[in-house]
């Protein structure tokens, strides 16, 4: 398997979401999400990004495509899960998984 490279994308933050949430969802790809969007932001061309949130737990998201890429599933039915605590730096790693069709 190929190691990726850090892209720049838009990294949004919504409120803890389900999967029933999602909008035409395949895989790890959907066209969005139905539930209230915290915060958005670009990471930089290595794939960096930084932003305060209030304690609680929250949905992060890619932006890819025409739509968002999940990172990860928390559990059976929830949408990548970050919880963030008071007073707190929390470094996370989100990768989008893409396959070539060439």
């Amino acid at each position: 398997m190929q190691k990726g490279l850090p892209i720049s994308t838009m990294v949004y933050v919504y409120e803890a979401s389900n999967v029933d949430q999602l909008i035409a969802q395949e895989g790890h790809y959907a066209k969005g999400i139905q539930a209230k969007m915290i915060k958005q932001v670009r990471s930089d061309k290595a794939g960096k990004f930084k932003f305060r949130l209030a304690p609680g737990k929250y949905t992060i998201v890619l932006g890819y495509q025409d739509g968002i890429y999940i990172p990860f599933f928390s559990g059976n039915t929830g949408v990548a899960f970050t919880e963030v605590s008071k007073h707190q730096f929390q470094e996370i790693d989100l990768r989008i998984i893409a396959s070539s069709t060439d």
